[in-house]
């Protein structure tokens, strides 16, 4: 089954919308499509911009993984493989890879719509707040 989350402001800035988390696979994807307030002076998508929409769809799977309790990123560490361009639309997906009692390590995507290629990938350590 396919639980589609509420919208959250901070992925709305990103152009994103969630696509949903699937609770067979454990994975969570949300689609973005960024407009020109994320751009960088070189025409591509501003990588701090890509981290925060790695970060975003983390969250997702860490949301429904972990139970629905309140997390923070502890860490995260971000590789940029390729540009991504204005309007061109990115999948995120992510997953959860592990857990325990206060923290969660999860991994996140973002690839290019039209062509599945990679443009940025993520690994995170979250810490549950409770």
């Amino acid at each position: 089954m396919i639980e589609k989350p509420p919208p959250i402001k901070a992925r709305e800035l990103l152009g994103g919308e969630a696509i949903g988390f699937d609770e067979n696979t454990g994975v969570g994807k949300v689609r973005y499509v960024p407009d020109e307030s994320l751009m960088n002076p070189a025409g591509t998508v501003l990588g701090g911009c890509l981290s925060a929409m790695l970060d975003d769809v983390a969250g997702l799977a860490t949301w429904y993984a972990g139970g629905k309790r309140l997390f923070a990123t502890a860490q995260m560490s971000t590789s940029f493989l390729r540009g991504a361009k204005l309007g061109e639309p990115l999948i995120g997906e992510s997953t959860v890879t592990g857990q325990g009692i206060r923290q969660a390590f999860a991994e996140a995507s973002l690839s290019r719509e039209f062509d599945g290629k990679i443009v940025a990938k993520a690994t995170l350590v979250q810490t549950f707040l409770d």
